[in-house]
């Protein structure tokens, strides 16, 4: 293996806890007379200084015994991975630091999860997906700081350049091809030409049709994640990679109108309505399905294996959209309860897409845009002073006519019919004198 070089600066970038951390770490390591090593995206994000907080590190030697070591010296938590030989902490700070094994992999099959066994640095590192994530920084007290790059990713990092280790990479692991894919967008990277020939063979294939829905689905919710996701989706449909979500997926449109009109959309919601919790990587899947038919979203809601809540928020958008932005463009004076009928039970990302749907002149998006912030602050937080019971002393039949009353109720609330408890009492009253 390549000398190390000494580059004590890259670890000063750290927050001063982190590096901290990493001296103690280096510290026990020799106690335990073994080598350890920061290694993964962090060392990468060192050396362009970009801010990442995640600690990876290695052990030429048993990582799941010195995890332990780590955890017991820290009474920090700790789950293990026995197939991966990793184990993962939560310190009593809440910094989070995974510990593994210097290892080589083997794959039984494509797209199978690999098969581990322990080896030293330098296969380590050649496992791992791109050369500019196969670099390392020595955390052992005589060594700390050396960075350990045999596969000249720093030469790759300065060429602006995504480079795969072997042939066979994206055979192995075709989340690779997501991964490349992202990186190249994140950092304005390019593809070195082999490598783009490699991903382009891959993608023609059916491998990522072998990889299973948690994975697929974690590869995709990253791609969302990134500043610019747009740009990822014209190039999985420049690869035709969107077939591996369903077969009749395109990103073409009105799903390609409102991904570009999601910028925007997304600055006004953290402007006016920033407090409410967003999921933004959802939001994307959720503009990228706008218009399809109701079995292509339940395909690709079963072939990512989203759980209950990410199902329902994406569900929510869609068909039904289309006909909640004609309401909300539509007449120039709108009752609120109205609004919160085309509104109630839409998560926040189905809100935001009724933004991005809003196109057309700035009178009508600046209604849709007022009525949405009015929905989103005051109205669905407004309820009724009366309650189930008190609807029952003043004479409403058990059952439905409760919700019913409830609900007529909350209109007139939200319509200024009645104000205070003894307006919605004589509210009651007269719907009931009327009803006799």
């Amino acid at each position: 293996m390549k000398p190390a070089i000494s580059r004590p600066d890259l670890l000063r970038r750290l927050p001063r806890k982190r590096l901290s951390l990493l001296r103690e770490l280096g510290t026990l390591a020799d106690e335990r007379g073994v080598s350890l090593y920061l290694v993964g995206g962090v060392v990468r994000d060192l050396l362009v200084k970009r801010k990442n907080f995640d600690l990876d590190v290695t052990v030429e030697g048993d990582g799941v015994a010195f995890a332990r070591l780590v955890a017991d010296r820290y009474g920090a938590g700790l789950a293990i991975f026995e197939r991966f030989a990793t184990g993962r902490l939560v310190l009593a700070n809440g910094i989070k630091l995974d510990i593994a094994s210097t290892r080589r992999e083997s794959y039984s099959k494509p797209a199978a999860l690999p098969d581990v066994e322990k080896a030293l640095l330098k296969e380590d590192l050649y496992r791992r997906d791109f050369t500019i994530n196969a670099m390392a920084i020595q955390l052992n007290a005589a060594h700390f700081g050396h960075l350990h790059d045999p596969y000249e990713g720093q030469c790759d990092l300065k060429a602006k350049t995504i480079r795969v280790l072997h042939e066979g990479s994206f055979v192995d692991d075709p989340t690779r091809i997501f991964r490349a894919i992202r990186f190249a967008q994140r950092f304005g990277f390019h593809l070195e030409s082999e490598t783009a020939r490699l991903l382009e063979v891959a993608a023609a294939t059916d491998l990522i049709a072998q990889l299973s829905g948690p994975r697929l689905c974690n590869e995709i919710l990253l791609l969302f994640s990134e500043p610019q996701p747009q740009r990822s989706l014209e190039q999985l449909a420049k690869l035709n990679l969107l077939r591996f979500l369903h077969p009749d997926l395109r990103y073409a449109g009105t799903s390609k109108q409102i991904v570009r009109s999601l910028p925007k959309a997304l600055a006004w919601w953290t402007r006016c309505c920033g407090q409410h919790f967003l999921d933004r990587p959802l939001l994307h899947l959720m503009a990228l399905l706008d218009g399809v038919e109701q079995p292509v979203v339940e395909a690709v809601v079963a072939r990512l294996t989203l759980s209950h809540e990410q199902a329902m928020r994406v569900r929510a958008g869609g068909k039904r959209l289309k006909v909640v932005v004609r309401g909300l463009r539509g007449a120039r004076r709108l009752r609120p309860s109205k609004v919160c009928r085309l509104l109630n039970g839409l998560p926040e990302e189905a809100l935001v897409l009724c933004l991005a749907r809003a196109g057309g002149q700035a009178a009508t998006v600046a209604r849709v845009k007022q009525r949405i912030f009015d929905y989103a602050t005051t109205f669905r937080t407004i309820s009724t002073a009366l309650r189930g019971d008190d609807l029952l002393r003043l004479g409403i039949e058990p059952g439905p006519p409760v919700g019913r009353m409830l609900a007529l109720l909350l209109e007139a609330k939200l319509d200024g019919v009645v104000k205070g408890k003894a307006g919605e009492r004589a509210f009651v009253r007269a719907r009931l004198a009327g009803a006799s």
